[in-house]
C-alpha cells in the first residue's frame, strides 16, 4: 500500500483510508457503515485483466534472466530481474489486500451507522459562512504542485553551484550551469502560466459567486494523453431553484460518489460554476 491518505466518509462521518499512486484505480469504502463498498469490489474486479498481466510479463522476464544468467556464468545480473519483480509486486499486493480488506468489512459493516444527512465538514461550514468579496488565493496542489516543488528544488541547487563553476564553465560554455537553470524555468513556465490563466474565469467565481453543496454522482478515472485524471460528476440546486450538472477533474484525488463539495457559480448563470477540488485556486481563510 503506496502513500495512504484518509478521507471523511461522507455517510457515518468515519475516516477512511484512501490508496494512491500504484492503486489510484481502487476506491476508498468506509468498513463502518459500508459507503462504496459495492463500487470499491468493482473497480477492483476490473484489475484483474492487467494483474494477469504483470503476472505473466513478470514470469517471462524472470525466465529469460535465469537464462541468460546461466549461459553467462554471471549469476549476479539476477539481481536485475529481481528489483523489476520486486517493483511489480506491488500492485498484486495492492490488489490482495484490498480483497482481503473488502471481505473482512463484508462481514462486519453496520449499514444503521449511515445517516440520513450528510455531514458538513467544519472547513466547508465555514466557506460557507465567509462574506464576499472573498480572499482567494493560488495554491499548487497534485502533480502540477510536486513538479514545481522538485523544479524549485533543483534550481536552487543549480543556483549554489554557479560560483563555483562560473570560471571553468563561462556563460558562453556548453557546460555553463545558466543553460538548465534557462530550460528548467521555461519547462515550469509552459506548464505553469496556462493553468493560472485559465483559473481567470473562476477567480471571480471564487471571490463573488454563490456557494453552493453539491453532491458528487459519480468518480471515475478518464484518460488524458498518456496519463488518467479523477473525473467527477455533480449536481447542485441554486438559489433560484435550479438543478444544475457538470463534470470536472478532480484535482485533489480525494473526492468519491456521494460526497458532498462547494461548488462556486455565478447567480446569474449557474452553468458557470466551478467546484473548489478542480481549481487550483482556494480561500485564503479555508486552507
Amino acid at each position: 500500500m503506496i502513500f495512504v491518505n484518509d478521507i471523511t466518509c461522507p455517510l457515518c462521518g468515519s475516516s477512511v483510508p484512501q490508496r494512491r499512486f500504484f492503486a489510484r484505480s481502487n476506491k476508498p469504502f468506509c468498513a463502518r457503515c459500508g459507503w462504496n463498498l459495492d463500487r470499491a469490489e468493482a473497480a477492483l474486479n476490473d484489475t484483474k485483466t492487467m494483474l494477469k498481466l504483470i503476472t505473466l510479463a513478470v514470469a517471462g522476464v524472470g525466465l529469460f534472466a535465469a537464462f541468460a544468467a546461466v549461459r553467462a556464468h554471471e549469476l549476479w545480473t539476477l539481481s536485475l530481474p529481481a528489483i523489476f519483480l520486486l517493483i511489480a509486486m506491488i500492485p498484486l499486493w495492492n490488489y490482495i489486500s484490498a480483497r482481503r480488506a473488502i471481505a473482512v468489512a463484508k462481514s462486519t459493516v453496520i449499514p444503521d451507522l449511515a445517516r440520513t444527512n450528510t455531514p458538513v465538514l467544519p472547513s466547508v461550514q465555514l466557506l460557507l459562512s465567509l462574506p464576499r468579496p472573498r480572499r482567494v488565493r493560488v495554491a499548487l496542489t497534485g502533480t502540477l504542485g510536486i513538479i514545481v516543488l522538485l523544479s524549485v528544488v533543483i534550481l536552487l541547487c543549480l543556483f549554489l553551484m554557479v560560483p563555483f563553476t562560473w570560471h571553468d564553465s563561462p556563460i558562453d560554455s556548453k557546460n555553463s550551469p545558466l543553460i538548465p537553470i534557462l530550460f528548467i524555468t521555461f519547462v515550469v513556465s509552459v506548464m505553469v502560466v496556462p493553468a493560472i490563466f485559465r483559473e481567470k474565469r473562476n477567480w471571480s467565481l471564487f471571490r463573488d459567486g454563490d456557494v453552493a453543496l453539491a453532491r458528487v454522482l459519480a468518480q471515475s478515472r478518464a484518460q488524458q494523453g498518456r496519463t488518467t485524471y479523477s473525473k467527477i460528476d455533480f449536481e447542485f440546486r441554486a438559489n433560484s431553484g435550479q438543478l444544475v450538472r457538470n463534470s470536472q477533474k478532480d484535482l485533489s484525488e480525494m473526492v468519491f460518489e456521494e460526497m458532498t463539495i462547494p461548488v462556486f457559480y455565478d447567480p446569474l448563470d449557474p452553468s458557470k460554476n466551478t467546484a473548489l477540488c478542480a481549481s487550483y485556486l482556494k480561500i485564503a481563510e479555508t486552507f
